[in-house]
């Protein structure tokens, strides 16, 4: 009777402790696997965020070429061609006191008469 329970209390003894340590290991296991699991995503999201950082910075440098070649040189040659025509104006501006006709020139009072009310329009009083 002995052999018998003891056959009998020895199983279910050993089935009792090994269930919870083998869902124990298994737990340990399980976790281990989606560990790496979540590694790996976090790695893939990682550098597909470096590759949506990478576009970003190349769309916004076509950005900024598009902006330069479309409106940033064409008023730099503006600016150019103005201050051309602004030296040729000052040239022939400096020339007229030395002209034998500057008493009588239209050029020359029209000049005056824009400069006496851009004085005027500066600050609102007549300075003449």
């Amino acid at each position: 009777m002995n052999s018998e329970l003891l056959n009998i209390i020895l199983p279910t003894l050993v089935a009792a402790i090994s269930a919870p340590i083998g869902a124990w290991v298994g737990s340990v296991l399980q976790r281990q696997k989606y560990k790496a699991e979540i590694a790996a995503m976090r790695a893939d999201i990682d550098s597909k965020l470096a590759g949506v950082k990478s576009t970003e910075l190349d769309n916004v440098r076509k950005a900024n070429d598009l902006l330069v070649e479309s409106i940033v040189t064409p008023l730099k040659k503006e600016i150019n061609n103005l201050r051309r025509d602004v030296d040729k104006f000052r040239k022939a501006v400096e020339k007229i006191p030395s002209c034998a006709y500057a008493d009588s020139c239209p050029v020359s009072r029209q000049l005056q008469k824009y400069e006496n009310d851009d004085r005027r329009d500066a600050d609102g009083t007549d300075k003449k």
